[in-house]
C-alpha cells in the first residue's frame, strides 16, 4: 500500500543522529533527524533568497503575523519564536474566502513537534502557515537546528502541509548534504489543536508514514498532547487519520499547481555537471563568472576602507557575515552582508550552489595574497556547510587539492599557520587548479571534508602536470609556463551553520 506503516528506515538518506537503534526503541530523547537540501518553489516563481527572513512586528493588524508579501512571494519569518506563541485570529481575507472562522483555517503559528520511526521530537519547533497557502517550520534551536519551507492546504475536514526540512543536531560534526521532504496530514477539529500523521517523501517514490505530529496554539498546550504521544516502533507507526481522509490530503496537496510539478528539479551536481574538473569529486571551475567591471567593483569594496584588512601571518583577511561569538556560547552572530556580496548570494542561489531559503550564503572571507604568499593545505571544518564558492580577482594561481590523509583536526586553529589544524606539509597535491582572474571555483562534500586544499607560499607559479583544467580556461597556458605572481585577491563564500536560535 502506497502509504504503508513500516518500522523500517524508509530511504537510505534518512540519518537518525546519536547513534541509536530506532528499531530497539532507545529512549524518547528528542534526536534531530538529519536533514539537507532542496529548494522548493512558490507555483510558477522563485523563492527569495537571503533577504528572505526578516523580523515582523508583532500584532500586525488585519493580517496573519508571520508572513508578509513584498513585490513578488516572499517568505518572512520572524526572527526568533518565543517560548510561547500565540496563533492570531483568522482575517478578513480568510473569511471572504470562504474560510468562515479558526476552527476551520488553521492559519497562524503553532508549536510543533513530530516523531519518526520512534523519536519523539525528532522535529520540534514552530510551525507557521498563511493564509496563501504558504508553510514554514523553524526548529527550537534547543538540540534541533533548521528550518524548512512549503505549502499547505485544506480540503473540506482535512487537511495537509508539505515541508522541504533541512536541519542538524546543535552539536553535529557533521551536517545533511541535502533536505527531506515530508507531509502531514491532519483532520480540521475546530479551534483546539492539531493532530496528525507524519509522512517521509523519498523523491520519485509515496510518501511513506514515519510517525504521528502535534501542534498546539502554545508551548503549554502542546506538552501535554506530547506526554499522551506514545509512538511504538514495535509493530511500525499507527496512523491516526482513516485512509479516506489521509487520501482526500494527499490528493489535495498533489493538486497544488506547481508543487511537485519537476520533482526538486535539477540538483546542485547536475547543474554544476558541465564544469566539472579534477580527480577528486565535486570540484568544479567555471571561467569568466563575472565581467571586468564588476571585478573591480569587488576590488573597490575590499579596498574601501583599509583597516577592514587584518594582517596575518600568510595573507591578510577580512571576514563579512560572521562576528563575534553568540552570548550563549554556542556559535558566531550573523551580520548583515553588504548589498554587492548580496548580489553574489543570489546569483549563486540561482546556480544552484546554496540554496537561498535552507542554507543560503551568509559568510564571505576576503583574502589578500601578496607575491610570495599563499595559504597552508587544510580542510574547512564543521562549522560551516559542507560547500564552498571561490572567486578569483587579480593575478592568476594555481590551487592544489591533496590526498585523503586521516589526520585532518578541524576543530583546533593552527596558530603558527591560520588555518583550522590537520595541515601536513610535503604531500603531493593530488589535483591541481588554475584559477584565472575572474573564475569561480566550487567544491562539496568529499572534497570539503576529507581534500586539504591549500596555495603554495611562492612569487611564481609553475604549472605543474597535476593541473586538471587546462582545456577549460580562458588563456592559452600549457604544462611547464610560468605564471608572475601580482596581487591577487578571493572571495571565499559559505553558509555558516547556526548553531542555536538566538537570531532566529
Amino acid at each position: 500500500e502506497p502509504y504503508a506503516a513500516s518500522a523500517q528506515a524508509p530511504h537510505s538518506e534518512m540519518v537518525v543522529l546519536g547513534g541509536r537503534n530506532v528499531a530497539a526503541r532507545a529512549s524518547r530523547t528528542a534526536m534531530a533527524l538529519a536533514l539537507g537540501v532542496a529548494l522548493v518553489r512558490w507555483p510558477g516563481q522563485a523563492l527569495r533568497g537571503a533577504g528572505a527572513f526578516l523580523r515582523l512586528p508583532r500584532g500586525m493588524a488585519g493580517a496573519q503575523r508571520g508572513v508578509a508579501m513584498g513585490p513578488g512571494p516572499r517568505l518572512e519569518l520572524p526572527s526568533r519564536p518565543t517560548a510561547v506563541l500565540r496563533r492570531d485570529g483568522a482575517s478578513a481575507g480568510s473569511r471572504a474566502a470562504g474560510l468562515s472562522s479558526l476552527a476551520q483555517a488553521p492559519a497562524g503559528e503553532w508549536a510543533f513537534r513530530a516523531s519518526v520511526l520512534g523519536n519523539d521530537g525528532a522535529m520540534s519547533g514552530h510551525i507557521f502557515l498563511d493564509e496563501r497557502g504558504r508553510a514554514a517550520y523553524v526548529a527550537d534551536g534547543a538540540q534541533i537546528v533548521g528550518r524548512g519551507v512549503g505549502h499547505w492546504v485544506q480540503s473540506g475536514a482535512v487537511a495537509a502541509m508539505e515541508l522541504e526540512v533541512f536541519q542538524y543536531g546543535a552539536a553535529a560534526v557533521n551536517v545533511p548534504e541535502k533536505a527531506h521532504r515530508f507531509r502531514g496530514v491532519w483532520e480540521a477539529n475546530g479551534n483546539g489543536p492539531l493532530r496528525g500523521d507524519w509522512y517521509f517523501c523519498p523523491e520519485g517514490e509515496a510518501p511513506r508514514i514515519v510517525g504521528s505530529f502535534d501542534a498546539g496554539a502554545t508551548t503549554l498546550e502542546l506538552l501535554p498532547l506530547v506526554i499522551a504521544s506514545q509512538p511504538s516502533v514495535a509493530w511500525g507507526p499507527q496512523a491516526r487519520l482513516s485512509p479516506a481522509l489521509r487520501d482526500v490530503g494527499m490528493a489535495a496537496l498533489d493538486a497544488v499547481p506547481g508543487l511537485r510539478e519537476g520533482g526538486h528539479g535539477p540538483s546542485s551536481e547536475e547543474r554544476l555537471a558541465p564544469y566539472l574538473v579534477g580527480d577528486a569529486p565535486t570540484i568544479y571551475y567555471i571561467p569568466d563568472w563575472i565581467e571586468p567591471q564588476q571585478e573591480a567593483d569587488f576590488l573597490n569594496i575590499a579596498d574601501a576602507d583599509m583597516r577592514q584588512w587584518e594582517d596575518m601571518k600568510t595573507r591578510s583577511s577580512q571576514e563579512w557575515g560572521a562576528g563575534d561569538r553568540c552570548a550563549c556560547g554556542r556559535g558566531l552572530r550573523r551580520e548583515t552582508l553588504p548589498p554587492k556580496q548580496k548580489a553574489i548570494a543570489e546569483a549563486l542561489h540561482h546556480l544552484g550552489v546554496f540554496d537561498g531559503a535552507l542554507y543560503p550564503m551568509n559568510s564571505v572571507r576576503i583574502n589578500g595574497y601578496r607575491p610570495g604568499q599563499g595559504i597552508f593545505p587544510h580542510c574547512d571544518g564543521p562549522v560551516y556547510y559542507p560547500k564552498v564558492a571561490i572567486l578569483s580577482l587579480c593575478t592568476p594561481c594555481i590551487f592544489n587539492f591533496y590526498p585523503k590523509s586521516g589526520n585532518e583536526d578541524t576543530m583546533k586553529w593552527d596558530h603558527g599557520n591560520d588555518v583550522p589544524g590537520g595541515h601536513r606539509v610535503g604531500d603531493t597535491p593530488l589535483c591541481s587548479v588554475l584559477l584565472e582572474p575572474r573564475s569561480l571555483l566550487v567544491f562539496s562534500h568529499d572534497a570539503f571534508w576529507h581534500h586539504r586544499h591549500g596555495i603554495e607560499a611562492v612569487a611564481s607559479d609553475k604549472i605543474p602536470p597535476t593541473v586538471c583544467n587546462l582545456d577549460r580556461v580562458k588563456g592559452d597556458y600549457k604544462v611547464g609556463d610560468d605564471l608572475p605572481r601580482g596581487r591577487r585577491v578571493s572571495l571565499t563564500m559559505r553558509h555558516l551553520l547556526p548553531r542555536c536560535a538566538c537570531q532566529g
